[in-house]
This record gives C-alpha cells, sequence and structure tokens, in this order.
C-alpha cells in the first residue's frame, strides 16, 4: 500500500505544476505513511505536522466550533497545507506564491482517491 500512496504523492506533485515542492503523507498520529518530499525530512514533517494539528484541535474544543478540517500556513518563502484524506493527513509544503485553488483541487482529488483505495 505505501508503494500505492507514494505513486499518488507523486501524481499530485506533477498535478500541481511545480508549485508543490514535497508532500508526506502521515497517520493521525504523527508517523509517516509515504513520501515525495526530497530534501525533507518525512519524520520530522509528519510528526511536527500531528503536533500542530493536536494543538489546533484543542483550540477549536475550547471555542466549541468543531473539528480540524484544513490547515493553511503562510510563511515567509512557504506556504505549508494539511488536508485530511482518510485515516491519514497530506501536509504539502509549496512555494509562497503557489497557486492555492489549485493545490486545494488537487488535493480534494488526492483524498477521493485515497477514499476509494
Amino acid at each position: 500500500m505505501e508503494s500505492k500512496y507514494r505513486e499518488e504523492l507523486s501524481l499530485f506533485l506533477s498535478r500541481t505544476g511545480g508549485d508543490v515542492l514535497g508532500a508526506v503523507m502521515a497517520r493521525r498520529d504523527g508517523l509517516p505513511v509515504a513520501s515525495a518530499a526530497p530534501g525533507m525530512d518525512p519524520k520530522a514533517i509528519s510528526a511536527l505536522a500531528a503536533l500542530a494539528l493536536g494543538t489546533l484541535r484543542k483550540v477549536g474544543d475550547e471555542l466549541k466550533i468543531g473539528g480540524v478540517r484544513q490547515v493553511v500556513a503562510y510563511y515567509d518563502s512557504r506556504v505549508i497545507v494539511m488536508w485530511p484524506a482518510r485515516e491519514l493527513y497530506i501536509i504539502a509544503v509549496a512555494n509562497a506564491d503557489a497557486n492555492i485553488g489549485l493545490i486545494f483541487l488537487e488535493l480534494e482529488r488526492l483524498a477521493k482517491r485515497l477514499a476509494e483505495l
């Protein structure tokens, strides 16, 4: 299954026109499942994304506003998007000037394909 996930991540990267520099698929407990992220540490990305998502869930619980659906964090030189897919999360690292609409569209399509596996 890991090779299928990696194949899907590579397809996602190719469909975003070079805006996405890398992507990691991770379990909610912070363990990586698959990666297409050259020069990035999938273990660190997965663990830290799980930590961030856990904190954001607590904020949602405190405010009684429901669960976290997607996360977008804008940095000086990059954008990070965290997107749910089945029991997993996809963490995508993109250029700061990336076409976020296209990335969202392709993440949604990827999540649907993963749901069919």
